[in-house]
């Protein structure tokens, strides 16, 4: 891997994976470009990068719920991480294919449709968090594993329509990112060592340079899209996957 290429996946990571955007999708769609390559061990060190973002910027949000083990919010990220462990599991195991981007247009057009229904099918009654929310947004963030569906899109959208405002669906959305993220590298790890793994010493300075921007970008994305949430649509998030699902369309129906 070329030291730009780390470089620019890292800023994709980062910048996508708390936009409502996809992540995966946008990483798929860059490889299928030529950017980079598939990598497990390239993959651990971005979520260690995002993971060390998303704790450092929602520290006020998680901390105190640490601190107070009664907070019925630790209660409500437990509950929503078990139906997204298990849609997440079954698809792994049942639909590969779809995990490995074979429909990647049409999860970026399923985004699209996601952020148009949080917009204008949403129910402000302030209920705030419950465990029917709950359940549903680990339901929706297990749906999420498939790429180009965005799974803080997923998450909020899913949190919106169960009547939780705006500013307290991104802050729960941020909050159930940890614990996946968390997995994921538990996962990953398991697979790395599993085909017998040796460390990529040539492409030390990319991975490293590609996860300290993953942190950075990462940073800077959760920032802005807290800051949009409050009182901006969502809309152009939906114009925007609209057409990354036709580009990634024309892309892999060449």
């Amino acid at each position: 891997m070329k030291i730009w290429e780390g470089i620019v996946l890292g800023f994709i990571q980062g910048l996508t994976e708390f936009l409502p955007v996809s992540s995966s999708g946008h990483l798929l769609f860059f490889e299928k470009l030529g950017v980079g390559k598939e990598s497990l061990f390239f993959n651990i060190c971005m979520h260690i990068g995002t993971l060390v973002s998303v704790l450092i910027v929602t520290r006020k949000t998680w901390v105190p719920i640490i601190k107070n083990p009664r907070d019925k919010t630790l209660l409500y990220l437990f509950i929503s991480t078990l139906p997204t462990v298990a849609i997440a599991l079954l698809l792994k195991a049942l639909a590969p294919t779809l995990i490995d981007g074979a429909y990647l247009p049409l999860g970026f057009m399923v985004t699209t449709v996601l952020i148009v229904c949080a917009e204008k099918l949403h129910f402000d009654q302030n209920k705030g968090l419950s465990v029917k929310s709950s359940i549903l947004s680990g339901v929706f963030q297990g749906i999420a594993v498939l790429p180009g569906i965005s799974r803080s899109g997923a998450t909020i959208t899913a949190l919106r329509l169960s009547g939780v405002d705006k500013k307290q669906s991104a802050d729960f959305s941020f909050l159930m990112s940890i614990p996946i993220i968390v997995g994921s590298l538990i996962l990953e790890g398991i697979d790395l060592f599993r085909c017998e793994f040796t460390f990529p010493t040539k492409d030390i300075l990319p991975l490293a340079l590609g996860t300290i921007t993953a942190f950075v970008s990462g940073c800077f994305a959760i920032k802005l899209f807290l800051k949009i949430i409050k009182d901006k649509s969502l809309l152009p998030f939906a114009l925007y996957t609209f057409i990354m699902s036709i580009a990634s369309f024309l892309l892999l129906s060449k």
